[in-house]
């Protein structure tokens, strides 16, 4: 979905979606600051994409999913093929 050209306010699912991660997660880049807060229009809650992607790019070193980290602890496990 290219967002640029469609849509100024997204939902939490919308945005989520372009980011590749799940609404869960989105709600904790919102509560630890790494995204904007939503902005109330009547009674739902959207968010500005320009505004969520501006944030986004400030800081391109945080990954957004921590599935993605790197390892911290213990070292890598070698990866060797089998041959049928």
């Amino acid at each position: 979905m290219n967002l640029k050209s469609r849509t100024a306010y997204v939902s939490r699912e919308q945005g989520a979606a372009e980011l590749q991660v799940s609404p869960s997660t989105w709600n904790e880049l919102v509560a630890s600051g790494k995204l904007p807060k939503p902005r109330q229009i009547g009674s739902i809650l959207r968010w500005r994409w320009q505004d969520s992607d501006a944030t986004i790019c400030k800081d391109d070193a945080v990954p957004l999913e921590p599935f993605f980290r790197e390892q911290t602890n213990g070292t890598p496990k070698e990866s060797k093929r089998r041959v049928a």
